[in-house]
This record gives C-alpha cells, sequence and structure tokens, in this order.
C-alpha cells in the first residue's frame, strides 16, 4: 500500500486546473493514489481500497463518478481488463506527452506496464483493428499479457500441486 505525501498536492493542483476542474478532496486523494501507482492501472476497487488504507472516506460510487469526470476531461487513460467476472475498467494519470507510435504491454497478474514505442508494431495493429472494424483512436494502445516473473511463480505453483494464479 502507499501512502499519500502532501508534497504532491502541487502537480494534482496544477493537472485538476489545466482540465478546469475544481481541486474537491475526492479528486486530490484519487489522482494521488493513481499518481502512486508508477503509472500502472488501477480499477475503482483498488482505488477504494487505497483510500480506505489512508483513512479517506468516499463512497464507491463518488470514486466511479470522478473517475469518469476526470477521463472525460482528459485527465485519465482508461483500459479494459478481462477477468473470469467480466471486464473490469483500470485507470491511469494520462502521461504529459504521449507518442502517437507507441502502446504499454501489461501484465494482467501483476499489473506491471511497459512503454514500448515502436511505429511498425502500433502501425500493424491499427492494421489489424481496421480489418476486423475497429480503430485504435487517440488513445494509448495497450496489450495484456503475463510477465515472465507471473509465468514463472505460475509454473512453479503447478509443480507443487497449487492452483496457477
Amino acid at each position: 500500500m502507499q501512502d499519500i505525501h502532501p508534497q504532491d498536492n502541487g502537480r494534482v493542483f496544477e493537472r485538476l486546473r489545466t482540465v478546469r476542474l475544481r481541486p474537491t478532496s475526492a479528486r486530490i486523494c484519487i489522482l494521488q493514489v493513481l499518481a502512486g501507482t508508477q503509472r500502472q492501472a488501477m480499477n475503482a476497487d483498488s482505488i477504494y481500497q487505497q483510500l480506505l488504507h489512508i483513512g479517506m472516506s468516499v463512497s464507491l460510487g463518488t470514486i466511479y463518478r470522478v473517475l469518469k469526470e476526470m477521463e472525460g476531461a482528459g485527465l485519465l487513460l482508461r483500459e479494459r481488463e478481462a477477468s473470469a467476472s467480466g471486464n473490469k475498467a483500470r485507470y491511469l494519470i494520462k502521461p504529459d506527452q504521449v507518442e502517437a507510435d507507441s502502446c504499454y504491454l501489461v501484465c494482467r497478474v501483476c499489473e506491471r506496464s511497459v512503454l514500448v514505442q515502436d511505429a511498425p508494431l502500433v502501425e500493424q495493429l491499427r492494421q489489424a483493428a481496421a480489418t476486423y472494424g475497429m480503430e485504435i483512436g487517440a488513445h494509448v494502445i495497450s496489450v495484456q499479457m503475463r510477465c515472465s516473473h507471473c509465468s514463472g511463480e505460475a509454473q512453479a505453483g503447478r509443480g507443487k500441486g497449487l492452483r496457477p494464479g
């Protein structure tokens, strides 16, 4: 779990003012939680748990509303996480500069993400999307997979009779 640091407030206020959102306590705390993830996306439930951990009382409904507002204002990026219980939205702070020819590789287990800047790869993904009647648009491309660390743990767990993660 991460703690919220007051020195982050200046950057958070600046981001909110840039997109013309009033800096309410819920918006500030949610942004601070997301800023502490080192560019890893979080779902609303995880944000709620982080806020409870630091003693901030915000309803889950407020978190969903604030996330939607900040995404609509262009402050956050949303990606979909496919799971057995359905799709969940995960959010991360939009980088100050997003290169057009980049994508994120995201581990679906530990949620670690790696920025890959590769113009030919992104162009191939755009062409594949167009072939199937889809459009990537201006959003960051996110490809979900399992990192070698999590794959190794899953393989080790199978040998010991444990269920894979």
